[in-house]
């Protein structure tokens, strides 16, 4: 019987260990770079999720701010508008629209959109009311007036990146809040006149009273508010160069932006200081506003019905 020469079976048994290690080598390699691309691939979605999408999200919760006080502005405008209106024309027939856009978007697979809250509260149902109050005279006879009134319209924005912020429409004013303060962005309609050091003041104030139902709304879609003129209340009272006493009484979630309001407004009217007080209760829950020597006042209470619903 024939055999294979030793050399032979030598040599078939090297090859297959250089096949084998050929192809384990080979299967390394394609493990390895398979390892290598995914932690590339890695280190990239690490940096964009670590670093890109926070300043991005940042971005839109910024803009979704911007747009909040520029629809409040809007809100504020058409409310001065039926105001003025009404004033002109003798109609209160007459309402207007204004959007809100409640959230801030997202970013797709990665942030999901900033969702907001809406709140209307009427007064007499929120923590919003003003009581004006002060005596005058009618026919020789001493005659005392108190109104009550107030509302609110707020936007609370729980950003997750920018800081979170509400926004509010008040008395005709509008209010930015942040954690760390609070400021009056749109002033209110209160003028104070006076014309030398021995004169009597002349004050005009529009009071903007809103009614109807309380409402929340939540989401990060954008609302509808509605804007219905009521009434419109105009007087003026003249005390015969006599000095009259105006009060009036603000409770509010934004007590500190309105006394800084109050005090820096005064600051710059050139008034004696006996002629006025602003104070403030200790949490600055209740402002106080004391207007002494007043010998004209023109005062307008603009009754507005708002409704909010999901546009």
């Amino acid at each position: 019987m024939q055999t294979r020469p030793d050399s032979t079976k030598s040599s078939n048994r090297r090859n297959g260990r250089f096949l084998k290690r050929k192809r384990d080598e080979e299967g390394v390699a394609s493990t390895v770079g398979t390892i290598m691309a995914l932690l590339v691939f890695l280190t990239f979605l690490t940096l964009f999720t670590n670093s890109y999408v926070p300043v991005w999200m940042i971005d839109n919760e910024r803009s979704h701010m911007s747009q909040a006080m520029d629809q409040f502005g809007a809100i504020k405008g058409k409310v001065d508008d039926l105001v003025v209106m009404a004033e002109v024309t003798g109609r209160t027939d007459l309402n207007m629209y204004g959007p809100v856009t409640l959230g801030a978007s997202g970013i797709p697979v990665f942030a999901s959109p900033t969702a907001g809250e809406l709140i209307y509260s009427p007064y007499g149902v929120g923590n919003s009311t003003v009581t004006l109050s002060f005596t005058y005279s009618l026919n020789g006879k001493s005659v005392a007036l108190s109104d009550l009134s107030g509302g609110m319209l707020q936007l609370y924005a729980p950003n997750r990146y920018y800081v979170q912020q509400w926004v509010a429409y008040e008395n005709g004013a509008i209010i930015v809040k942040q954690l760390d303060g609070q400021v009056i962005r749109g002033v209110p309609s209160l003028q104070v006149v006076k014309t030398s050091s021995n004169s009597l003041l002349n004050v005009s104030w529009t009071q903007v009273a809103l009614i109807g139902m309380n409402s929340t709304l939540d989401g990060t879609s954008t609302a509808g508010v509605n804007i219905d003129m009521i009434y419109l209340d105009s007087q003026i009272y003249d005390n015969n160069g006599h000095g009259m006493n105006i009060t009036m009484t603000f409770k509010t979630l934004y007590g500190k932006a309105w006394y800084n309001y109050l005090t820096s407004y005064f600051s710059g009217v050139p008034l004696l200081s006996s002629d006025y007080y602003v104070t403030h209760n200790a949490n600055y829950d209740t402002i106080g506003l004391r207007l002494n020597n007043t010998g004209f006042f023109n005062y307008n209470k603009a009754i507005m019905q708002m409704t909010v619903n999901l546009a």
